[in-house]
């Protein structure tokens, strides 16, 4: 059987299904491996529901948080191409990203949503939007799926799916696209650089012939998750390697004083 990025993810869930994976810092509490394996596989299967199919486009918007990473893989274990965009981009600079890349879904933070409205006003077109909150309690009523045209991040992550889903091999490998990330513009117009599944792998295995990394090892996350250099260590390394990972709440020197003392693997 062909290698893959997500065969990969879903053989380092199974291995460690009670380990940690995930935490916010400071909140207590993680997200376990098979916790994740299992968010992912729902948000795949709502993601297939909408009629997103392999190749197509979905964006991603948000402030760092462990529901960034669930709909990161989440998008790719369905086959579809993330597109990863700074929350704090201009409002023309992400409108014009959402139509260079014809993203047919979204998932936004719960900050981000006055602003996705702006966006699609100026973009013409609707793009239904799945909104999680920062905080680990969250305002969406549970009987409640939809509200104002946003979807809810917890109740599709939630989303039971057939058994036979799950024993599917994930679709995508090699040559197969995974990412759309778009470069800054500072030498020019910003570019879409696509990334395959082939790409993921090759950066893993690079990786792995310098840095012996292990489940024993914790990752912080500092730099936001748009950034192409976090996606390598938070979500390709981590995942598939056993590193748990720490969110912190906010970039700031006494949280981050705070953490490095506290979150430990």
């Amino acid at each position: 059987m062909a290698d893959s990025f997500c065969r990969r993810f879903v053989a380092s869930c199974e291995a460690r299904y009670d380990k940690p994976a995930m935490r916010i810092v400071g909140e207590g509490g993680a997200h376990t491996f098979g916790d994740f394996l299992e968010s992912v596989r729902s948000i795949a299967w709502r993601i297939k529901g909408e009629g997103v199919d392999l190749g197509d486009r979905v964006a991603l918007i948000g402030e760092n948080h462990p529901n960034w990473a669930v709909s990161y893989l989440g998008i790719l274990y369905r086959g579809a191409v993330c597109v990863p965009l700074d929350p704090h981009g201009e409002i023309e600079t992400i409108t014009n990203f959402l139509e260079n890349s014809e993203a047919k879904l979204a998932f936004i933070g719960a900050e981000f949503k006055e602003t996705f409205k702006l966006i699609l006003e100026r973009l013409g077109r609707h793009i239904p939007a799945v909104v999680w909150e920062k905080n680990s309690e969250t305002p969406w009523d549970p009987a409640v799926t939809e509200t104002n045209g946003f979807r809810s991040f917890s109740d599709w992550s939630s989303t039971e799916y057939p058994e036979t889903f799950a024993a599917e091999v994930a679709k995508p490998e090699g040559s197969d696209l995974a990412l759309l990330i778009y470069t800054s513009g500072t030498t020019g117009t910003p570019k879409g650089v696509p990334l395959t599944h082939g790409n993921i792998l090759a950066e893993l295995d690079g990786i792995n012939e310098i840095v012996k990394l292990t489940d024993k090892d914790a990752i912080l996350s500092l730099l936001p998750l748009f950034h192409a250099y976090l996606q390598i260590v938070n979500l390709w390394v981590a995942t598939t390697y056993g590193c748990q990972v720490g969110y912190l709440k906010e970039l700031s020197p006494a949280e981050l004083s705070s953490a490095m003392t506290e979150f430990k693997p």
